[in-house]
């Protein structure tokens, strides 16, 4: 999530009361308050590899043993493996039948159809409104192409929030209404792209007039052509502060969108419709998409939705190699067809990783054993952490809210007070005790819990507060019901914030939430 320069964070620390019987927001869940061990993660990562000749042909046919899968440079077992062909499973090949221990499995049974999600998002902030219009209407025209196992959804981005047009839905009544509503949207890419233009014709400007001082001196410049080069050269590396500023929550809203949003089944793609110019303006800003993207097996299909040049759209193409994905760029403006028929054929590889929950990030490289052939895969995972997932659903809540019977949270602000820069809000927080996740100790139990906190200011500006811990011993195990008490000091720079906590319930996996608005002069619930 992106750090706003809004705010000013500093440590806290989380003080755990005795448990406090409490009445529940809501009927409490029924059962005992669950205790926990060990375990040992068996999550399969699933990489899906489209395979072409040196003249862009798709290549069919091949084998489990045709590829190697390298993960951070060393070589790793297939063990799932499996052809789909034009969104159905492909009977493997006699050689790779399941028969010896090691060969691999087959991920879904032969003849079965392999569902595709495809997330379409339209970054209204770079797009221009004709370009992108003609492009949802033409997205409009194919959803026929879409496979009977298929569905989709339409998010869209203003500059400043996410607007969830439709969600996962098969039903192409609703997903018309959707991309109806989608061309209705005022689009900000015109505005973007007047501001850099502007600056790219004083840096023309300066060229052409370098270029037509007279030096009288062939072998140099000379000192006034010498200072306009210098000018022309400094001038050529501008960039317009909107279209920086912009793209700043523009990535940032995006990787947000695939962290937040509810994953969907099967193969996983976005269609991301923007301003391919953008890219230029600071490329690292999109590496939280990219890892966002292969984090969550996203096949990234990006399409200009503005006035770009081959050259931007060529590093557009490259963000979405990273991810297995190509820039579409069809003059025709068929992005769904394209992605429809890019996406449906490919190989499923499959491996189980030794997670060990340290937010590292892995490389991932396919190769094949079988010279002149070219390989789109994702190019690597996150072993995600449980205090990074805890912040995820919080972004998640934020962005498109909670689910109302999971806010059981209790969430009280106190008075806050002015220290220097900083404003420093006391919080008491009531948790279920049967999100606390309890392990056994030598004399009762313990928890150790991470709680997410995000924060969002009235201009849409968010920002991740450092995790908190609640800690808990006791020598019996409390009641379902019951809530435990923590209190801490969060530190904030801006007086009115909108505050999502959350922490995961152990046993259903959900995001147990609450939230609270600070208003200035004034504490909130």
């Amino acid at each position: 999530m992106r750090l706003s320069n809004l705010w000013a964070i500093a440590a806290v620390s989380v003080l755990s009361l005795p448990l406090m019987a409490q009445e529940p927001a809501q009927e409490p869940p029924r059962g005992e308050v669950p205790v926990v061990s060990e375990t040992i993660d068996v999550r399969v990562v699933n990489v899906e590899a489209v395979v072409t000749d040196a003249s862009g042909k798709p290549v069919r046919g091949l084998s489990a043993g045709d590829f190697r899968l390298l993960v951070d440079g060393q070589e790793v077992p297939v063990e799932y493996f499996t052809e789909v062909e034009e969104g159905t499973s492909v009977a493997q090949k006699p050689a790779d039948a399941p028969t010896a221990p090691t060969a691999p499995a087959s991920p879904v049974a032969t003849g079965e159809a392999v569902a595709r999600s495809y997330l379409v998002y339209v970054d209204d902030s770079f797009s221009i409104a004709g370009r992108r219009n003609d492009l949802l209407t033409k997205i409009e025209r194919d959803l026929a192409t879409l496979g009977p196992a298929d569905q989709m959804a339409v998010l869209a981005f203003d500059g400043s929030r996410i607007d969830v047009l439709c969600g996962w839905t098969a039903d192409p009544g609703k997903l018309r209404e959707a991309l109806a509503r989608a061309r209705q949207r005022p689009a900000r890419g015109g505005q973007m792209l007047a501001h850099q233009r502007a600056l790219q014709a004083d840096v023309d400007w300066m060229e052409i007039s370098a270029e037509s001082i007279d030096t009288g001196d062939s072998n140099s410049f000379g000192p006034k052509a010498r200072e306009m080069d210098e000018i022309y050269g400094a001038l050529s590396k501008r960039i317009s502060p909107e279209a920086r500023t912009q793209l700043g929550r523009t990535a940032a809203a995006a990787a947000a969108s695939l962290r937040g949003f509810e994953i969907p089944p099967g193969r996983r793609v976005l269609l991301l419709l923007s301003g391919a110019w953008s890219l230029s303006v600071a490329p690292r800003l999109y590496g939280p998409l990219v890892e966002a993207a292969n984090r969550l097996g996203y096949t990234v299909y990006p399409v200009d939705a503005a006035q770009s040049d081959a050259a931007e759209v060529t590093m557009l193409d490259k963000l979405a190699r990273a991810t297995g994905g190509r820039a579409l760029t069809a003059a025709t403006n068929d992005a769904l067809r394209e992605v429809v028929a890019d996406s449906g054929s490919y190989y499923w590889l499959g491996f189980t990783p030794t997670w060990k929950a340290d937010d590292r990030q892995h490389g991932v490289t396919v190769e094949t054993r079988r010279p002149g052939l070219v390989v789109r895969a994702r190019g690597g995972f996150s072993d995600l952490s449980r205090r990074t997932e805890v912040a995820f659903k919080a972004e998640s809540v934020l962005l498109f809210g909670g689910a109302p019977e999971d806010r059981r949270l209790i969430v009280e602000l106190g008075k806050p007070t002015r220290k220097g820069r900083a404003l420093e809000v006391p919080v008491t927080l009531g948790v279920p005790v049967e999100a606390l996740a309890f392990v056994p100790q030598e004399e009762g139990y313990r928890a150790d819990v991470p709680i997410a906190v995000v924060a969002q200011d009235g201009d849409g500006g968010r920002a991740d507060l450092p995790s908190l811990r609640l800690q808990v011993a006791i020598k019996t195990l409390p009641k379902v019901g019951t809530y435990a008490r923590f209190q801490t000091t969060l530190q904030l720079r801006n007086a009115k914030q909108h505050l999502i906590f959350t922490v995961q319930d152990p046993v259903s996996g959900h995001a147990l939430w609450g939230q609270a608005d600070l208003e200035p002069g004034r504490g909130g619930r």
